[in-house]
């Protein structure tokens, strides 16, 4: 694992930018609702109903009852975000060096300070969750378990958790386990999609990914348009509480550079880092191999061909390794 740096040791300007940027972020109202659906313990019906595909089935008593949170939630959780100090957080070594020798307003600068607030919002959920504030422990919500042959198609965070993104619950290899898997669900909550970066491409180092779990959103990942990224930033970079906020950024058809997150990020680049999400078994299928033309995920005829012909290319080559290692 990298070695860590406290925010604290940055230097006035850098670490007063940093503050402020979380503070901004954390000051908007789907933040608020997000951390405080983590003290909390459940998702509320209408976020457990917008997402890609669901996460929480059909029989479930908080889809029809968990509507509204537990009284003193919204107090409870802003509490204990007044306790959370930010410039104690301790992030990579190499992003807090990287930021601190970037310029204020240069590219590189804006984009190490993205990152430096997606990890910072990720942290917090990770922080809030493990303070085990859980409301519904004991309670008809809690204690509700599925009938035995439909556990399959719940979450295998579940039931430790319900608040989870559908791309990132490998918890086994997480740093901090079930809670990590937290941090990705409410960084894709509050900023429209977990947030990544390209690893690879020298040519592109500042561009700025999301990938989004949302209802009537793409499953794919996306790049960030130049004004979509200048929208947070200027956002972030207020100096008073922002009066619009642009979150959580959701794609349109003008975000026509799209990555398949079938692929393996070795192969793509596109990641934060290196744990964070491995390879679907092949058991559970290929989103882009299907008969029917998607031109919801797929701008055009082309883009959806291309993909699954990468999909097929992959999973002939999975199933080639598979049988050569049997």
């Amino acid at each position: 694992m990298e070695g860590k740096l406290s925010i604290a040791t940055l230097e006035n300007q850098h670490r007063d930018i940093f503050i402020r940027a979380v503070t901004n972020v954390l000051s908007s109202q789907i933040a608020e609702v997000t951390y405080a659906q983590i003290v909390d313990g459940l998702p509320l019906s209408d976020t457990a109903f917008d997402v890609y595909r669901s996460c929480v089935c059909v029989g479930h008593p908080l889809l029809d009852e968990h509507q509204e949170l537990c009284p003193g939630v919204i107090e409870h959780a802003r509490e204990l975000g007044a306790n959370f100090d930010a410039g104690a957080l301790e992030m990579d070594s190499r992003l807090v060096h990287d930021y601190q020798s970037a310029s204020p307003g240069s590219r590189g600068f804006n984009t190490r300070l993205i990152e430096l607030v997606a990890r910072a919002v990720h942290e917090i959920a990770v922080w809030l969750y493990k303070q085990d504030t859980n409301r519904h422990k004991d309670d008809a919500f809690g204690l509700w378990r599925p009938p035995q042959d439909e556990v399959r198609f719940f979450p295998h965070t579940f039931p430790s958790t319900l608040l989870c993104h559908a791309w990132y619950r490998d918890h086994d290899q997480y740093p901090e386990g079930i809670a990590d898997c937290v941090g990705y669900w409410a960084e894709a909550r509050i900023f429209g999609g977990v947030v990544l970066f390209d690893r690879r491409d020298p040519e592109t180092p500042d561009a700025v990914y999301l990938h989004p779990d949302r209802r009537d959103v793409i499953y794919r990942i996306y790049r960030l348009l130049d004004d979509q990224k200048h929208k947070l930033l200027q956002f972030m970079l207020c100096d008073t509480t922002p009066a619009e906020c642009p979150l959580p950024l959701l794609p349109s058809d003008n975000n026509r550079h799209r990555v398949d997150p079938e692929e393996a990020i070795e192969t793509t680049g596109i990641y934060r880092d290196r744990w964070e999400r491995r390879l679907r078994p092949l058991k559970s299928g290929d989103a882009r191999i299907k008969d029917v033309i998607d031109t919801w995920n797929y701008l055009s005829f082309e883009d959806w061909r291309d993909a699954t012909r990468r999909g097929r290319r992959a999973r002939r080559e999975r199933k080639a390794k598979e049988r050569g290692l049997g």
